[in-house]
């Protein structure tokens, strides 16, 4: 039985959920590259916004995939102005009414925010939308549905109905739900790799990871190998491809990331280049209900990175390039180390789960199932997986 959205999502808490939407019929209304670049800048533009980070996504031909936390704490403690400012940018079509009167874009903008300024209910509801799921899919589905179905000629329903959301409790599930969304193109048999993921979030994850090592040189450089440079790469952050951007100018309240999970710290974010190694290795497992993997004849995604940017470095300073080649010959001696650090992502609990698709309300351990069955006021629940 269907449970209702309020009974999943805590409107007052940050919480982590794992949301699905498909195209009617499961038709494959996203094979243009072009609508599936307009929803990954969709997605960027919002989580700039709103109060929700997008941790992953994929876009497929006829589903979507979002991994999104949500952070009303942080919208609390935003001043009146700055929520009626955001919500006032989001809602475009506020704007273009205001454009038709005899102002700037900037004018209009300010007409508009003094205006949800002068009704209290409307601020408060302001608050409530920043951090919605809901209404971070209505602005994200509502204007794509629209604009497309005017491209195709057609009418009626663009998404089979509303998004389905289930609730990530803790960081392994955390961890093996992004990286199911991440490689669902590999499973797919429309990516090789995780850099070939042209629509999903390891792909950008991929090239934050390659962008990052000339940067990592120049400061084992600068500090005279006072660091090693593979150190430095290991304390790259694996943090949310799209985060929401904090309040400028109110204070470090403002600033402050509430955690993801009420039992874990703010800081608990692993290695970029551990979590991408992470995703390389569970895509190489075949699975008999996916029709891809990745060939064993693919090098590893950590690898395809610094293949990318060796060339480069090795054509600056000498400093640059000791670091460069000692970060090579690291990653080529530790990869299978660091194989054997990595806790491996279940194949029973993993493809039971997505198989089972029609059970379960959110992923987690025992422990973690049962706070949240104690916090809906629930004797049970049925988690899609529940680790040890």
């Amino acid at each position: 039985m269907a449970q209702r959205r309020s009974h999943i999502v805590d409107a007052f808490i940050s919480g982590v959920y794992h949301c699905t939407s498909r195209c009617v019929r499961k038709e494959s209304l996203l094979r243009d590259p072009l609508r599936r670049a307009w929803i990954i800048a969709r997605l960027e533009f919002l989580a700039h916004f709103a109060a929700i980070d997008v941790v992953s996504f994929c876009a497929m031909s006829n589903h979507l995939h979002l991994l999104l936390v949500t952070h009303p704490e942080l919208v609390a403690t935003w001043s009146d102005y700055e929520v009626a400012r955001r919500k006032v940018i989001l809602l475009a079509c506020l704007r273009m009414h205001s454009k038709s009167l005899d102002c700037d874009e900037e004018t209009a903008l300010e007409r508009e925010i003094a205006m949800m300024l002068s009704i209290p209910a409307r601020i408060r509801a302001a608050r409530r939308d920043l951090s919605s799921l809901s209404f971070f899919h209505k602005l994200l589905k509502e204007p794509c549905a629209k604009m497309w179905n005017r491209e195709d000629n057609v009418t009626g329903h663009f998404w089979e109905g509303r998004f389905k959301s289930r609730k990530v409790l803790d960081w392994p599930s955390l961890e093996r739900v992004a990286a199911y969304i991440e490689l669902n193109e590999v499973h797919a048999r429309v990516a090789t790799s995780i850099p070939t993921s042209l629509w999903s979030s390891g792909q950008l994850q991929w090239e934050r990871l390659s962008d990052g090592l000339p940067d990592v040189c120049a400061d084992s450089a600068v500090a005279n190998a006072s660091v090693d440079a593979s150190q430095r790469v290991l304390e790259l952050r694996w943090e949310p491809v799209f985060p929401c951007q904090s309040a400028e100018g109110e204070g470090l309240v403002a600033h402050a990331r509430p955690p993801m999970f009420p039992t874990e710290c703010a800081n608990r974010a692993p290695s970029l280049l551990r979590h991408i190694h992470r995703v390389d290795q569970a895509g190489r497992r075949r699975r008999p209900d996916k029709a891809g993997w990745i060939s064993k004849s693919q090098p590893d995604a950590v690898s395809e990175a610094i293949a990318r940017v060796l060339p480069r470095l090795l054509r600056g300073s000498r400093a640059v390039k000791l670091a460069a080649r000692s970060i090579a010959s690291w990653w080529r001696e530790m990869r299978r180390a660091i194989d054997s650090q990595l806790d491996p992502i279940p194949f029973d609990q993993c493809a039971l789960s997505m198989l089972d698709a029609a059970r379960g309300s959110c992923y987690g351990s025992k422990e973690a199932v049962a706070r949240e069955a104690l916090r809906r006021g629930q004797r049970r629940m049925v988690a899609v997986w529940s680790g040890v």
